[in-house]
């Protein structure tokens, strides 16, 4: 797989921002709708539940307003897009084994597909620009 470009993970970053800000306010104004629609569930979600998945949910729309502001600068934004690489992918490895063990519809397929693709080029735009020496290592070099 080649390296992505600047101006390509700037668009993905873009359009993974609105993706996060609107999935994020519908599953935050509609939380049971939002549960029913991903696995399924019929029963009102309450208590720890319901503030775990508000927790979720605010985390993915902020993420959403991180990618828009780093898709004006991909290349000075190595944290937030490994956060969002991370982030996506172990999303993928959740929904897959909601599927498997029974706990998901097919809905979450389309998130599969969609963090997977933008999980794997973020991570392919970041590894590279990975550095893990130190300051004082680059001063001595």
């Amino acid at each position: 797989m080649s390296q992505p470009t600047t101006k390509t993970v700037a668009q993905a970053l873009r359009i993974t921002a609105a993706v996060n800000l609107l999935a994020g306010a519908a599953a935050i104004l509609l939380p049971d709708l939002n549960a029913e629609l991903m696995t399924g569930a019929t029963s009102p979600l309450e208590g720890l539940t319901l503030r775990y998945h508000y927790t979720v949910w605010i985390f993915v729309a902020t993420m959403g307003v991180g990618y828009a502001i780093a898709s004006r600068d991909p290349e000075g934004q190595t944290g937030i897009l490994m956060a969002g690489a991370l982030g996506k992918i172990a999303m993928v490895v959740i929904w897959c084994e909601m599927l498997h063990s029974g706990y998901g519809t097919s809905l979450l397929w389309g998130g599969i597909a969609f963090d997977g693709a933008m999980g794997m080029l973020f991570l392919a735009f970041v590894l590279p620009r990975l550095s893990f020496r130190s300051d004082t290592d680059r001063d001595q070099s």
